[in-house]
């Protein structure tokens, strides 16, 4: 009787673990839909192309011309100079997001009035759109950057536009990452500050050897999306610095190739690297903080 009474225990829990998944799948499967029509879908199907002398999306003319593309794209200087920019520009942007997130985190992860207001005006710029930042910081720059440093605003000089840049997105995604860095403080347990003050550990030793292992999931959530929103920045240097050489992304190279220039198939090419550069980075990321992650 007991082995029957087991063996239906484990049979319900079967059926109630395989309902379970079906129902999140299910769930899912509208947004999986949508990103598979509007993102998946299009790139896979954009691939064949890229080994193709394609001029233009209006044109039906395709020969196959094989790693001409990619070969092409590798020698080309305006394509390896996006990519150095997009490079800056998401290094700055990752590192300033996440360590201003971090300090606002630690400075308001503690429930009052006063730190619910701060956090919601924190997060207000992530709901701002792209392009409105943009603008909007560049009107900023111009009329109180300059009046108030008596310097001219960077999204105007070669040498500080990526910087220009990078900030505005740091202003817009810094509270994106305080709220998942206050997520990660609030899932500490109390017990290991209690059991690290009873060994005479300082706050700072506390930060360095309790706090910020235990934060290394919210380190891994924030550093990789960043990482991958970076590479394939479009919306700032097209709404602030159009023109500027200084200011081209590796997305905007992309842009200009196939609408621009009719050249889709180096376009088409260009993106495939591109892709394939996001994919390796964020995965190399993700696998040297998944090695480093603890059990709380």
């Amino acid at each position: 009787m007991d082995r029957l009474r087991d063996n239906q225990l484990l049979r319900g829990r079967a059926r109630r673990h395989v309902r379970t998944h079906t129902e999140n799948l299910l769930l899912l499967l509208p947004a999986f839909a949508l990103f598979a029509y509007v993102v998946l879908v299009p790139f896979i199907q954009g691939i064949p192309y890229s080994f193709t002398n394609w001029k233009s999306i209006i044109s039906p003319k395709r020969e196959f011309n094989g790693l001409r593309n990619y070969v092409l794209m590798l020698k080309n200087t305006y394509f390896q100079q996006a990519f150095v920019h997009t490079l800056q520009f998401t290094i700055i942007y990752d590192i300033g997001a996440n360590v201003l997130g971090l300090a606002f985190a630690l400075l308001l992860f503690r429930n009052s009035k006063f730190a619910n207001a701060c956090r919601t005006m924190m997060f207000l710029p992530f709901t701002t759109a792209l392009t409105s930042a943009a603008i909007v910081w560049s009107y900023v720059y111009t009329d109180v950057y300059s009046v108030l440093f008596g310097a001219a605003s960077p999204l105007g000089q070669s040498d500080q536009v990526v910087v220009g840049m990078a900030a505005i997105a740091i202003w817009r995604d810094m509270g994106y990452c305080m709220l998942i860095y206050i997520a990660g403080l609030k899932a500490i347990p109390n017990d290991y500050y209690e059991a690290a003050t009873i060994d005479g550990a300082s706050t700072i030793q506390k930060f360095f050897r309790v706090t910020i292992p235990l934060l290394v999931p919210s380190f891994t959530s924030n550093v990789t999306l960043l990482l991958a929103w970076g590479l394939r920045c479009f919306d700032y240097p097209m709404a602030v610095a159009r023109n500027m050489e200084a200011a081209q992304t590796s997305a905007m190279f992309v842009y200009d190739y196939i609408f621009g220039y009719s050249k889709a198939g180096l376009g088409q090419a260009a993106a495939v690297m591109l892709t394939i550069v996001l994919v390796l980075l964020t995965r190399v990321v993700t696998y040297f903080f998944r090695k480093s992650e603890v059990e709380a």
